[in-house]
């Protein structure tokens, strides 16, 4: 027994390129010349025009190193920034509503001083200017603030009784100035 051999083909398509349609698959490579022709004319005009954008972007400049005076005044800025953009997010909106008195202390606020000095422990101090009519509406107010989670401590820097030489007269409000820690 020998070896059979399969033909998927008939007899007559060994001769498939031959006659018409030899002229007919010829026909089609010349129609799909110039479309190949154009497609490569196009790749190099891509590529020449990514070259050409390349050369145009600007170099990344490189900056020499400043000197040790120049580098402090840099340091210097950039620490004036620091401190205004701290300003600028101060909470102070949530920090008058907390200093707002209740209305059984009869407190009037006179003046808020933001201090944006941060102490060790990343505490700001916020001083308080008040006026109360009596010696114990100050007091409860101080007890107030202390009790606000806000505030880390509060505490009475000068007290003094505004008005005339007579002090027993009813008249004459405390003044007094507090100083409160708060965290932000």
């Amino acid at each position: 027994m020998g070896l059979s051999r399969i033909e998927f083909m008939p007899a007559s398509a060994e001769q498939a390129f031959s006659g018409w349609r030899l002229v007919l698959c010829l026909t089609g490579a010349l129609f799909l010349l110039p479309a190949s022709l154009f497609w490569l004319v196009q790749a190099q005009e891509v590529r020449r025009l990514e070259a050409q954008l390349a050369q145009l972007q600007p170099a990344k400049p490189v900056r020499a190193p400043l000197s040790a005076s120049q580098q402090r005044e840099r340091d210097i800025e950039l620490k004036q920034v620091a401190l205004a953009v701290r300003q600028l997010n101060l909470p102070v909106t949530r920090l008058i509503k907390t200093v707002q008195a209740p209305r059984d202390v009869r407190v009037a606020l006179l003046g808020l001083d933001l201090n944006a000095q941060q102490g060790q422990d990343g505490a700001s101090a916020l001083k308080i200017a008040a006026e109360a009519e009596t010696p114990q509406d100050m007091l409860n107010y101080l007890a107030f603030l202390n009790q606000q989670p806000m505030f880390s401590s509060v505490y009475l820097l000068k007290h003094e009784m505004s008005g005339s030489a007579d002090a027993s007269a009813p008249q004459h409000p405390y003044r007094f100035q507090l100083e409160a820690q708060w965290r932000q």
